[in-house]
């Protein structure tokens, strides 16, 4: 396997690990909210008003966009220097 496919397959790897460490405390919200526990107090709006994207999140998202799309290039580019 060349380097370019070593390295899609493995930023594809990360790119679904960030998803799912990211995910965890969402999934045990609606875990806790299926066994209808009780929350505490009433919240006036929705959840993602509460839980809003702040600049630290956005900066963590673009650079590991960034990584993964310079991955996908990486990847693609060594596969058509491969076949053509």
């Amino acid at each position: 396997m060349s380097t370019g496919i070593i390295l899609g397959l493995g930023l594809i790897t990360i790119a679904i690990c960030f998803y799912i460490l990211l995910n965890i405390p969402y999934w045990i919200l609606f875990w806790n909210k299926r066994k209808n526990m009780n929350f505490g107090l009433e919240k006036k709006y929705h959840q993602w008003v509460y839980t809003s994207d702040d600049i630290l999140n956005k900066i963590l998202k673009l650079c590991v966009c960034t990584i993964y799309c310079y991955g996908i290039y990486v990847f693609i580019l060594e596969i058509w220097y491969k076949f053509f």
